[in-house]
């Protein structure tokens, strides 16, 4: 893989290549601090945004929980390994990968995580979330 970004999808169902790229702008934009306008952007306004066990709808929770994603860690930089998408039409997706952490204490952590997407393409043109659930151990972090 040319970058951590760039994942493996299944070879006997086309992707396409705009939704490979939102993907991959996506995960870029997650890693980038203070990126909490372009992260949140990627999501409609009715957006689901589920993190571990914590839940927010619309744009204004989801950059509350963007800005506070960042309180306890000074570094993030995911790796996407795999993404099954539900069926060739479908913009429902699952997502496996992990992400490397530099904690604000000085620790560092390697996470794995999965998540469920569900993505429409806006009246701009653009893809984004609708639904974004997030399954990963936040023990570590």
């Amino acid at each position: 893989m040319a970058n951590s970004y760039q994942a493996l999808y299944p070879g006997d169902t086309a992707v396409s290549p705009e939704i490979v790229q939102f993907f991959e702008d996506f995960y870029r934009t997650s890693d980038i601090p203070g990126e909490h306008d372009q992260y949140v952007d990627q999501f409609t306004q009715d957006a689901t945004f589920i993190l571990a066990s914590k839940k927010s709808h619309g744009k204004q929770e989801i950059l509350a929980a963007r800005i506070g994603m960042w309180s306890a860690v000074a570094s993030r930089k995911h790796t996407v390994h795999k993404v099954f998408p539900f069926s060739k039409e479908s913009n429902e997706f699952m997502l496996y990968g992990s992400v490397a952490l530099g904690l604000r204490n000085g620790a560092h952590a390697d996470v794995d995580w999965a998540a469920r997407a569900d993505i429409v393409k806006s009246a701009d043109g653009k893809w984004r979330m609708k639904f974004y659930q997030v399954y990963l151990d936040t023990g570590a972090i």
